[in-house]
């Protein structure tokens, strides 16, 4: 087995293509020791630089910024936070380090024994928790158990001495949605394992790969998947109308909206003198007079294409308010695609009609080809199931859709796509 410096050495000088099989097989587990050994030594040097309060350098005086720049790019700030908490731990619990430093015990498993044991049961005495350390580290040292079965072990003591154990306790639980300077939304949580089975069920199937209509794989990553999935959950969460309600009214998504910022300028045919960027002289856009644009009652302001996509498949509250935003009148709630009409077009488009999407009805919005807001009918002839990710394309991008003679949905690809901008039929439609 490679296990001395010297041999070690020869593995990181020579061509991997002149090892022999006996060399590498040898090579793979000797080398993930001494990785350990050294990473051992570096969360003991780290906690007796702790230890001794050294601050070894000014300009990062918390000792996790100076690890995580020492050298610099090679460790992340959580990284190296990890890092100095296990150094911590560990000075404070020798015979958990001692498993650790020994290549017996690994971090994470050290982590879960000594956070257990510096917080144990209110109901356990404290002079038996060095004999149920010990017992812990025993039943997962050297390969004998892994996180799951100590997470057990744990569990079980906590209900030994009646204490609600940490995946369990709902006063841990955490939610927080912040608003960035670029109007995005940051989530960040930390709940009970009963509430993330219930998310993670719920995630499981929505956040699930769509292959296209030839088998190709599904192009989104995964993370991007998940937060589809959020959105698909809101959004049926809002459609059901299952929320408390709140001012008087179920849950749902407001958007103040001056009328002129649901019409389309392209360049003066709308009449309003503005040119091709939706400005005048005066820099003012095409919509409001009092330059507030659509927005949103939580986040704040909303582009104007997004504004329609929104409008194509809700409800309207018309409210006629002055140049100041002060409400003069509310008209009556209107709703632009009844039950109905919804149904004709999951029997007529069956899925979302893009090109090569197919997702689920369920998961389309009711698009309007000419807007509402320009003279737009709701009936077959002007809408489209659009998936929430192709209906933003469509008001995003020069992607087109249009009613072909076969009374079908037809889209025409932008011109970076095709130059000829040929149609191209809905999804599971063949040119005749």
């Amino acid at each position: 087995m490679v296990g001395t410096r010297g041999e070690l050495d020869t593995l990181l000088d020579a061509e991997l293509w002149q090892l022999s099989d006996a060399q590498l097989i040898a090579g793979v587990p000797a080398v993930t020791a001494q990785i350990h050994r050294l990473q051992a030594l570096r969360v003991s040097l780290v906690g007796e630089t702790d230890h001794r309060r050294v601050v070894p350098d000014p300009a990062h005086p918390a000792l996790k910024h100076w690890l995580a720049n020492t050298p610099a790019g090679m460790l992340s700030v959580s990284e190296a936070s990890r890092i100095v908490s296990l150094a911590r731990l560990l000075r404070e619990q020798p015979d958990l380090a001692a498993a650790y430093e020994s290549g017996g015990l690994r971090a994470d498993l050290a982590v879960l024994i000594g956070a257990f044991c510096e917080n144990p049961p209110k109901g356990m005495p404290v002079d038996i928790v060095p004999d149920i350390r010990k017992r812990l580290i025993d039943e997962v040292s050297h390969g004998t158990g892994d996180a799951a079965a100590l997470r057990k072990s744990i569990t079980d003591l906590r209900d030994a001495f009646a204490q609600t154990p940490p995946a369990e306790d709902t006063d841990r639980n955490e939610f927080y949605a912040s608003q960035t300077l670029n109007g995005r939304v940051v989530i960040k949580g930390d709940v009970d394992s009963e509430t993330g089975e219930m998310l993670l069920t719920a995630l499981s199937k929505l956040s699930a790969p769509v292959p296209g209509p030839g088998g190709e794989p599904d192009p989104r990553p995964a993370a991007l998947r998940r937060a589809d999935a959020v959105t698909e959950m809101l959004r049926r969460f809002h459609d059901c109308g299952a929320g408390p309600v709140e001012g008087g009214e179920k849950p749902h998504l407001t958007v103040l909206v001056n009328i002129n910022d649901l019409h389309h300028c392209d360049g003066g045919e709308c009449g309003c003198g503005r040119d091709d960027y939706g400005s005048d002289d005066s820099g003012n856009g095409c919509g409001s007079d009092s330059g507030l644009g659509p927005q949103m009652m939580w986040t704040g302001p909303l582009s104007r294409a997004s504004t329609r996509r929104l409008a194509c498949d809700c409800n309207i509250t018309p409210i006629i308010i002055n140049n100041d935003g002060v409400p003069l009148k509310l008209g009556r709630k209107d709703r632009l695609v009844p039950a109905s009409l919804r149904r004709a077009l999951i029997v007529r488009d069956r899925c979302c009609a893009f090109p090569g999407c197919g997702r689920p009805a369920a998961w389309t919005d009711a698009h309007h080809i000419i807007h509402w807001a320009d003279g737009g009918d709701t009936d077959l002839s002007n809408t489209v199931l659009l998936c929430r990710y192709h209906h933003r394309l469509i008001h995003h991008s020069e992607w087109e859709v249009f009613i072909g003679p076969d009374l079908l949905p037809w889209f025409r690809p932008p011109r970076s796509r095709d130059p000829d901008r040929n149609p191209l039929p809905a999804h599971g439609r063949t040119a005749a």
